[in-house]
């Protein structure tokens, strides 16, 4: 599925690509989504916990939780992230774009 690189502590698909998120909106919720080959992955709808972390919340497959870990003035340009199945690092917004980067912690 995904490998780690560690010269430049990246995460990317054995294809070579590196692994990209990003938000959507459908209709009054939001999703967060995996960039993938063909058809982007939807991992599920978001919703915000009493401690303000995001969370999926799937019965079947993969669930993540985010945690917005950017600055008091830049809000929403960094997440913490983890998954049940392990993976775990930092999404980081690419300049110009609603897109994120998966970085390793």
């Amino acid at each position: 599925m995904y490998k780690a690189e560690n010269s430049d502590k990246t995460f990317h698909f054995i294809g070579g690509d590196h692994l990209e998120f990003y938000f959507k909106t459908i209709g009054a919720k939001v999703h967060l989504y995996r960039e993938a080959c063909l058809f982007d992955d939807d991992l599920g709808e978001l919703k915000e916990t009493f401690t303000k972390k995001l969370k999926t919340n799937k019965i079947f497959g993969e669930n993540f939780e985010l945690e917005d870990i950017s600055g008091v003035f830049s809000k929403g340009q960094r997440y913490s992230i983890k998954s049940t199945k392990g993976l775990s690092g930092v999404l980081e917004k690419k300049k110009f774009s609603n897109r994120y980067i998966l970085k390793e912690t």
